[in-house]
């Protein structure tokens, strides 16, 4: 039985979504350049010479994103003589899933998560917290396995990479902007008194906006990965193990797991089978980058009766 989620009409999805973020980020940067241009009070090819620093940093965020997160997430490589059973789990789901086997990393904390990495199945990381392996049971670390498989399988994880590399990028560009504001760049001394008053205030106005609506904006583009690819991830999970229950019980034992992931931070949250931010709440709120966990427990339930 196939996944109730077309998982051809997922990836092709994700791929639209790459194209459509990476469009988003060229308006954005080319209205970002003008703007910092005439603050600045810059020739055009000034202009030129911010849109390739934009760019140039776009692709080392892109392509040091999974790192930065494993980092981030105090992840180690998982040693196969240590985790016998997390890789043979791996390598099998792998197989039915039709890509290479993903590495295997460990976080060292009490925490029961997991998420998934990478900007291509080739290059996929599954990274699992000490706490779900102490405390779940094998069917249950299985579901959760293959919930992470199905990301790295539906293109998920190339998706969360592009969008945290925008996000990042947003964040460096907000942090200068703010500094040329507090040190009063760009203001020129040859301009008349009036004008001396006048243009600075615009150009700080700008700023301001710039800097209340940038985190804004970083959500709103995390948001936009779709709350849908946690269902498809989840059904493709039970459609992989012949068995929904696993995953479903797993998330109950998350739902409830009172110990805080003091690893997961804003930017790499949205990335857990689970967000370890707000996953108090068993209802998710409209700025949740997930969907309710009773409502994916409540779909792999109905998958259970088809398997």
């Amino acid at each position: 039985m196939k996944p109730t989620i077309n998982l051809y009409q997922q990836i092709a999805a994700n791929k639209r979504k790459t194209v459509l973020i990476l469009f988003g980020f060229g308006i954005f940067a080319v209205l970002l350049a003008l703007a910092l241009s005439a603050y600045f009070e810059l020739p055009p090819v000034g202009t030129v010479a911010i849109l390739s620093g934009m760019a140039v940093l776009m692709l080392l965020q892109y392509s040091m994103a999974s790192s930065m997160v494993l980092r981030i997430a105090g992840a180690r490589p998982a040693r196969r003589e240590e985790y016998p059973f997390i890789y043979h789990t791996v390598e099998g789901l792998a197989i039915a899933a039709g890509i290479p086997a993903p590495k295997c990393y460990i976080i060292d904390t009490p925490a029961i998560n997991a998420f998934a990495t990478g900007r291509n199945p080739q290059e996929g990381v599954v990274a699992l917290t000490t706490g779900l392996i102490q405390r779940l049971n094998n069917e249950e670390i299985e579901g959760v396995i293959a919930h992470e498989i199905a990301h790295i399988r539906n293109y998920d994880i190339r998706l969360a990479t592009i969008a945290i590399a925008f996000v990042g990028i947003v964040a460096v560009i907000r942090d200068l902007f703010v500094r040329s504001l507090w040190f009063g760049g760009g203001r020129s001394k040859g301009r008349s008194k009036n004008d001396r008053n006048r243009g600075p205030g615009i150009f700080i106005a700008v700023g301001l906006i710039f800097i209340i609506l940038a985190p804004i904006f970083s959500r709103l583009l995390q948001l936009a990965l779709s709350r849908r690819r946690e269902y498809a991830a989840d059904s493709t999970a039970a459609w992989l193990t012949r068995n929904p229950q696993g995953l479903a019980n797993a998330l109950r034992k998350i739902a409830i797991d009172p110990y805080p992931l003091r690893q997961a931070t804003e930017s790499t949250a949205s990335l857990y089978i689970v967000n370890p931010l707000n996953k108090l709440s068993m209802a998710a709120n409209s700025f949740s980058t997930h969907p309710p966990i009773e409502k994916r427990i409540e779909l792999l339930e109905q998958l259970a009766y088809k398997y």
